[in-house]
């Protein structure tokens, strides 16, 4: 596409933005991330406050499915809580035939994801896309992370097995459930997997176990991707790692800040390209907090720039939002973005 070409374009601007919500509306995270309806007031009010495009519903994905089998989750005052990853359900190897028969619909943890559902469906009249934590970030969630990399080298055997409980005793079901609160059962569900970034795993990992495990689960729950978090740019040959990321989210090739400040934003446009992909492009949380607007903008511009030369279409997200970044700040970068929309 040449750049006259380019101009005409539009973008999709999006953000994860509920930690800084929790903080600019003082609201402690306990109450908020366990009352659906406070959740969505809270979006929606920054959703008004900043002028964004739509509500952002991303909630603490990572702790759903384990506090569902009753692993602890540490709470924060104005944060997204977290597994307590000191205390893994999975002790012991046979705690993996514990997970059977999970109580969904009773879990309060799961029910705030469905009234969620619920209650966005008729605020917004939208779509609202189901979501999981992938097979792996589960894993290590309830196992342990370092107890799941010692398993996948000593016991193949037993990994093949935890995967396999995890999709046909957790996921699949989760997912069913969700669909079934959208009203679509074939809606395209997304897993969110931050574990599975270099060099938390490296290539033979994603290889033998998270691309089998993905398998699996999308032969049980039909049309679902996987969210990979990256580390490309720590790889010889950083394509192969592309390559992977896009048998588990064919639809999207998602370059982070810190691989595209190593590998150039052309690496992952013309993959993006070469494979008749869309394109997403990472601003991350630590770039806004330790820069000046001057050269935030100067990013986000270059990001653009580059997006809007591949032939699909571009979304420019922030993967997070620093909790106590200035307001006004904040307001002052989203109002280039749009401008920079505008313009187009």
């Amino acid at each position: 596409m040449n750049l006259k070409e380019s101009l005409k374009k539009q973008f999709i601007f999006d953000t994860q933005i509920t930690t800084h919500a929790l903080h600019l509306t003082g609201r402690y995270a306990a109450a908020v991330v366990n009352n659906a309806a406070e959740f969505f007031a809270m979006q929606e009010y920054v959703y008004s406050f900043y002028s964004l495009d739509k509500i952002c519903t991303v909630y603490d994905v990572y702790n759903i499915e384990a506090a569902a089998l009753g692993q602890k989750i540490i709470y924060f005052k104005n944060e997204l809580p977290s597994v307590d990853v000191s205390t893994p359900f999975i002790k012991e190897k046979s705690d993996i035939y514990k997970i059977k028969n999970v109580d969904f619909k009773n879990n309060n943890r799961c029910r705030f994801v469905l009234e969620l559902i619920d209650i966005y469906k008729d605020k917004t009249g939208g779509n609202y896309k189901p979501r999981f934590c992938a097979p792996f970030s589960l894993a290590a969630n309830i196992r342990g992370y370092g107890n799941l990399i010692n398993d996948i080298y000593e016991d193949k055997k037993f990994i093949k097995e935890l995967f396999s409980v995890i999709n046909y005793e957790l996921l699949s079901p989760w997912i069913s459930m969700q669909r079934e609160n959208t009203g679509n059962a074939a809606a395209i569900a997304s897993g969110a997997d931050a574990w599975v970034s270099i060099p938390n795993v490296n290539l033979e990992i994603i290889e033998n176990v998270i691309i089998p495990s993905y398998e699996e689960l999308k032969g049980l729950s039909g049309d679902i991707y996987l969210s990979l978090l990256g580390g490309a740019r720590h790889l010889k040959h950083p394509e192969k790692y592309l390559e992977m990321q896009k048998i588990m989210n064919p639809f999207l090739v998602k370059g982070t800040g810190f691989d595209i400040d190593a590998l150039g934003a052309d690496f992952f446009s013309e993959f993006a390209d070469k494979n008749k992909m869309d394109l997403l492009f990472g601003i991350e949380a630590s770039f806004l907090a330790e820069n000046d607007i001057e050269n935030i903008n100067k990013k986000i511009s270059d990001y653009i720039k580059a997006g809007l030369a591949v032939n699909g279409s571009f979304t420019l997200y922030f993967n997070d939002i620093p909790a106590d970044i200035d307001p006004e700040k904040l307001k002052a970068i989203f109002n280039h973005i749009r401008n920079t929309r505008s313009f187009n």
